[in-house]
């Protein structure tokens, strides 16, 4: 087959709607393989009849479901093992709807009684400083990364406007880290794609601590340790 007869990896990411990282993410941990990667450029291509399972493959992400319980649908569509797991991912679905919809009714609950609701004012942790070992590799991994701008006046990266309550600074102590004065930080942050940040992350020079997980009691998140050995603790928002 000539690279002719392929698509690229471009080609192959606008015909399935998933993005060119989650595509490289998903050779990676053997979910989706290229039908040809070249031994030179390392360029993947893929064959046109990829594109079925590419888009099931987008499907079952884009309703949460992890990326092991898709390898053992694809492997069993219509079997035993696929009921199952279809099942009990419904019933997570379920038990997080209901937790939403018990949420929503005791927010609208002071309206629809006509009293007023209580608006708590309470302190919040606005800046985390971490050591920087390498500050430049470490400016450069999140930059990379995370797609954060850093502002060296402040040695900080910042997370949405100042005076509103997404404002968050994380900042990077270049003495701390070489003084020795505190060790490694571990931190969290919500992303959009777990899978897809989780990869970026990795791609941009993050140590793999521990890879996407589950609990029954938090959403999906992984670990990862920065180039100054911090770790974040990526969740699925």
């Amino acid at each position: 087959m000539s690279h002719r007869e392929l698509l690229s990896i471009g080609e192959f990411s606008v015909k399935t709607g998933l993005s060119i990282p989650a595509l490289r993410h998903y050779d990676e941990v053997d979910l989706l393989r290229p039908a040809r990667v070249d031994p030179g450029t390392g360029y993947r291509r893929y064959r046109l009849d990829q594109t079925a399972q590419a888009t099931l493959i987008r499907s079952l992400r884009s309703v949460d479901v992890p990326i092991d319980q898709i390898r053992t649908l694809l492997a069993d569509q219509s079997g035993q093992d696929a009921s199952v797991v279809l099942r009990a991912h419904r019933e997570r679905l379920l038990e997080r709807a209901h937790a939403i919809q018990r949420l929503a009714e005791t927010l609208g609950r002071p309206y629809e009684e006509g009293t007023s609701m209580p608006i708590a004012k309470e302190d919040r942790v606005v800046q985390v400083t971490v050591p920087a070992r390498d500050l430049d590799a470490t400016v450069r991994f999140y930059t990379e990364a995370f797609g954060l701008e850093y502002d060296a006046s402040i040695a900080s990266f910042q997370f949405g406007a100042w005076e509103t309550d997404s404002f968050f600074l994380l900042t990077l102590d270049a003495s701390a880290g070489a003084g020795g004065q505190f060790g490694p930080a571990m931190f969290g942050l919500y992303v959009d794609d777990l899978d897809t940040a989780h990869a970026a992350a990795l791609a941009a020079g993050a140590a793999l601590v521990q890879p996407p997980f589950e609990t029954d009691y938090a959403p999906r998140r992984s670990v990862v340790a920065d180039p100054s050995g911090n770790r974040i603790s990526l969740t699925q928002r």
